[in-house]
Protein backbone atom coordinates (compact mmCIF):
# COMPACT_ATOMS: atom_id res chain seq x y z
CA UNK A 1 0.00 0.00 0.00
CA UNK A 2 1.13 3.42 -0.88
CA UNK A 3 1.22 6.62 1.58
CA UNK A 4 -1.68 8.09 -0.92
CA UNK A 5 -3.97 4.99 -0.23
CA UNK A 6 -3.16 5.14 3.37
CA UNK A 7 -4.73 8.63 4.30
CA UNK A 8 -7.81 9.85 2.50
CA UNK A 9 -7.33 13.92 2.43
CA UNK A 10 -9.91 16.03 2.70
CA UNK A 11 -10.84 19.34 0.54
CA UNK A 12 -9.46 22.67 3.11
CA UNK A 13 -11.46 25.47 3.35
CA UNK A 14 -9.67 27.46 0.95
CA UNK A 15 -6.34 27.19 2.47
CA UNK A 16 -7.54 28.91 5.96
CA UNK A 17 -6.81 26.69 9.22
CA UNK A 18 -8.54 27.76 12.63
CA UNK A 19 -12.24 29.62 13.27
CA UNK A 20 -13.98 32.33 10.90
CA UNK A 21 -13.31 35.59 11.32
CA UNK A 22 -17.00 35.51 12.31
CA UNK A 23 -16.77 33.10 15.08
CA UNK A 24 -13.72 35.59 16.26
CA UNK A 25 -16.09 38.69 15.99
CA UNK A 26 -18.51 36.91 18.07
CA UNK A 27 -16.76 35.97 20.72
CA UNK A 28 -15.00 39.46 21.02
CA UNK A 29 -18.13 41.09 20.97
CA UNK A 30 -19.67 38.80 23.82
CA UNK A 31 -16.54 39.65 26.11
CA UNK A 32 -16.74 43.31 25.90
CA UNK A 33 -20.43 42.82 26.19
CA UNK A 34 -19.72 40.98 29.81
CA UNK A 35 -16.98 43.35 30.71
CA UNK A 36 -19.50 46.23 29.95
CA UNK A 37 -22.59 44.77 32.08
CA UNK A 38 -20.05 43.79 35.09
CA UNK A 39 -18.51 47.35 35.13
CA UNK A 40 -22.09 49.20 35.40
CA UNK A 41 -24.04 47.31 37.41
CA UNK A 42 -24.33 50.37 40.08
CA UNK A 43 -28.55 51.35 40.02
CA UNK A 44 -29.45 55.02 38.52
CA UNK A 45 -33.01 56.83 38.95
CA UNK A 46 -34.49 57.40 36.03
CA UNK A 47 -37.10 59.70 34.83
CA UNK A 48 -39.12 59.32 31.95
CA UNK A 49 -42.95 61.42 31.45
CA UNK A 50 -44.41 60.27 33.93
CA UNK A 51 -42.37 57.29 34.79
CA UNK A 52 -39.87 56.91 37.44
CA UNK A 53 -37.79 54.15 38.29
CA UNK A 54 -34.24 52.86 39.38
CA UNK A 55 -32.70 51.12 36.84
CA UNK A 56 -29.30 49.64 36.49
CA UNK A 57 -27.00 51.45 34.05
CA UNK A 58 -26.38 48.99 31.59
CA UNK A 59 -29.93 48.21 31.74
CA UNK A 60 -30.77 51.77 30.87
CA UNK A 61 -28.25 51.83 27.95
CA UNK A 62 -29.39 48.63 26.44
CA UNK A 63 -32.85 49.89 26.41
CA UNK A 64 -31.73 53.48 24.67
CA UNK A 65 -29.68 51.07 22.27
CA UNK A 66 -33.06 49.31 21.59
CA UNK A 67 -35.01 52.44 21.42
CA UNK A 68 -32.77 53.59 18.72
CA UNK A 69 -32.46 50.29 16.92
CA UNK A 70 -36.26 50.51 16.06
CA UNK A 71 -36.13 54.72 15.21
CA UNK A 72 -33.77 53.33 12.43
CA UNK A 73 -35.97 50.68 11.45
CA UNK A 74 -38.69 53.03 11.62
CA UNK A 75 -37.05 55.56 9.63
CA UNK A 76 -35.73 52.89 7.11
CA UNK A 77 -39.24 52.21 6.24
CA UNK A 78 -40.46 55.74 5.83
CA UNK A 79 -37.28 56.33 3.81
CA UNK A 80 -38.35 53.02 1.75
CA UNK A 81 -41.72 53.87 1.17
CA UNK A 82 -40.95 57.66 0.24
CA UNK A 83 -38.31 56.77 -2.86
CA UNK A 84 -41.05 53.70 -3.79
CA UNK A 85 -44.04 56.13 -4.13
CA UNK A 86 -41.61 58.76 -5.71
CA UNK A 87 -40.59 55.82 -8.62
CA UNK A 88 -43.74 55.35 -8.95
CA UNK A 89 -45.22 58.62 -9.75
Amino acid sequence: MSNNEEFDEQPGARGRNGPGLFLLLTILVAAVTAIFVAQNRERTQIEFLFFDFSSRIWTAIAIAIVLGILLDRLFLAFWRRARKNKKND
